[in-house]
C-alpha cells in the first residue's frame, strides 16, 4: 500500500486549482491506502467487518460488532465498486456483508438490531433501532446503485416498508421510535440518518414511499429540531417535546444537516430549506478560530464535551462542498482549509489508510483504535469533494 506521506500534498492554496489538488489527494488516499487496507485487514473470517483495527492497522479480532458498522462498510465498498476500485473484489464485499446483514442482524419484524456477533453470526442485543435500520437501509441503496443484485432490491424494499409499518409514532408528527421498546425520549440524530437513507433509496430505486418520508422528515426537522429563539439544531427532546437533560448542541450535526438539506433539495428537486443558512451560522459560531470542532456544547454555548472527533471536520468539508455545488464559490477557500484541517489532525500521522479519531482540547491524539464507523464519514467526504472538483472542472 502507498504510504501517506508518499501521496502528493496541496497546502496553502485557497484557488480552485488548489481545491481540485485536495480531490486528487482524496483520491490517491481512498485508493491506494484506504481500501487496501480495509479489504485486506478489516473482514472477519467468519464474514462481517472488524468493528475496529488498532492503531497500527492491524485487526481487533472483537466478534461483537455494531449492525451500523456491518451497515457502513457495505456502503464504502459499494462506493469503492462505483469509483472502479477493484470492482469484483469490492462487490464481493459488499455481497459478503449483505449476507452478514442478513443472516445476522434482521429481526423477525424486518427491523435491524444493535449488535451482532459475528463468530455466531447472530444478534447478542436484538433491540430494535432506527439508528441501524436507517444505515441498513443505506447500505441496500448503495448496493443496488453498484449492481449488488436483484435480491438487494428486494431485501431493500423490506426494511423501507418495515421501517414505517413497525417504527413510526401514531400521530401526526412524523416522528419515528429510536428503538423498541421505546425510551421517553425523542432524538433527532437517528431521523437526520433516516432521512439521508430516504433520500439513498429514493435515488437508487425511485420508491415514492421514501420520497413521501424524506418531505416528511425535512417538516419534522424544520418545525421540532431546529430551535429558532437559540438559531440552532437541538439534540434531545423529552416524548411530549419538552426540554430534556441531555440536550446539547453539536457543531459536526449542524454541519451534516447543512449537507443534507442541500441533498434533500437536490434529490427531491424542489427548494432549499430555509434554516440551512442558520445551521450552517450556528455551526460557524461553535467552531474554534484553528477550525476543530469541540464534540458538543450546551444550549447557553459552554464547551460541554472538549474532545475533536474526526466526523465533525468531515462533516464541516461536506457543508461547504454543499455551498460550493450550490453555487457559492467563496467556499472554496473554506472547503480547503476544512479539508487541511482535517487531513493534518486526522490522516497525515495515521498508518497509511487509516485515521486518528480522537484528539484532546489541544489537539493531541487520544485514540486508542481505529474505529471502522469513521470510514463512513471520511468515504462520503472525501467522495463529494472528488464529485464537486468534477463539476468545477467541466
Amino acid at each position: 500500500m502507498r504510504c501517506v506521506e508518499e501521496i502528493p500534498q496541496a497546502n496553502d492554496d485557497p484557488s480552485a486549482a488548489g481545491f481540485r489538488r485536495r480531490a486528487e489527494q482524496a483520491r490517491a488516499w481512498m485508493h491506494d491506502a484506504c481500501f487496501p487496507l480495509w479489504s485486506e485487514r478489516g473482514v472477519a473470517d467468519t464474514g462481517g467487518f472488524w468493528e475496529a483495527l488498532d492503531i497500527q492497522g492491524q485487526a481487533l479480532e472483537n466478534p461483537v460488532s455494531r449492525v451500523r458498522v456491518q451497515a457502513r462498510q457495505v456502503y464504502v465498498f459499494a462506493l469503492a465498486a462505483l469509483m472502479g476500485w477493484q470492482p469484483e473484489r469490492s462487490l464481493e464485499l459488499v455481497r459478503m456483508g449483505l449476507r452478514t446483514l442478513h443472516r445476522a442482524c434482521r429481526r423477525e419484524d424486518g427491523l435491524y438490531g444493535t449488535l451482532v456477533d459475528l463468530g455466531s453470526q447472530s444478534l447478542c442485543d436484538d433491540q430494535a433501532s432506527l439508528y441501524d435500520s436507517a444505515f441498513a437501509l443505506f447500505a441496500h441503496a448503495w448496493a443496488v446503485r453498484a449492481g449488488a443484485g436483484h435480491k438487494t432490491f428486494a431485501e431493500g424494499a423490506a426494511l423501507n416498508g418495515a421501517i414505517d409499518q413497525v417504527l413510526r409514532r401514531p400521530n401526526d408528527s412524523g416522528a419515528y421510535f429510536e428503538q423498541l421498546p421505546a425510551t421517553a425520549r425523542v432524538e433527532q440524530n437517528p431521523h437526520m440518518h433516516l432521512l439521508e437513507a430516504s433520500l439513498a433509496w429514493y435515488e437508487a430505486t425511485r420508491d415514492a414511499r421514501a420520497l413521501a418520508r424524506a418531505r416528511s422528515l425535512r417538516r419534522l426537522m424544520e418545525t421540532r429540531f431546529v430551535d429558532p429563539q437559540l438559531s440552532g439544531l437541538r439534540e434531545t427532546f423529552s416524548e411530549d417535546w419538552g426540554p430534556h437533560k441531555s440536550d446539547r448542541f453539536e457543531a459536526g450535526h449542524q454541519y451534516e444537516w447543512v449537507w443534507l438539506l442541500h441533498e434533500q433539495a437536490r434529490v427531491c428537486d424542489e427548494g432549499l430549506a430555509p434554516v440551512a443558512p442558520m445551521l450552517y451560522r450556528k455551526a460557524r459560531e461553535l467552531t474554534l478560530p484553528n477550525g476543530r470542532c469541540y464534540l458538543s456544547h450546551s444550549l447557553e454555548g459552554e464547551v460541554r464535551e472538549p474532545v475533536h472527533r474526526c466526523w465533525g471536520l468531515t462533516e464541516a468539508l461536506k457543508a461547504e462542498l454543499a455551498l460550493v455545488r450550490a453555487g457559492n464559490p467563496d467556499n472554496i477557500a473554506g472547503a480547503n482549509a476544512v479539508f487541511d484541517r482535517l487531513w493534518e489532525d486526522h490522516i497525515e500521522s495515521a498508518v497509511s489508510g487509516g485515521w486518528l479519531d480522537r484528539l484532546d482540547a489541544s489537539g493531541k491524539s487520544i485514540s486508542t483504535d481505529m474505529p471502522a464507523s469513521t470510514g463512513y464519514h471520511l468515504h462520503l467526504a472525501f467522495s463529494e469533494l472528488i464529485d464537486v472538483a468534477r463539476i468545477l472542472s467541466r
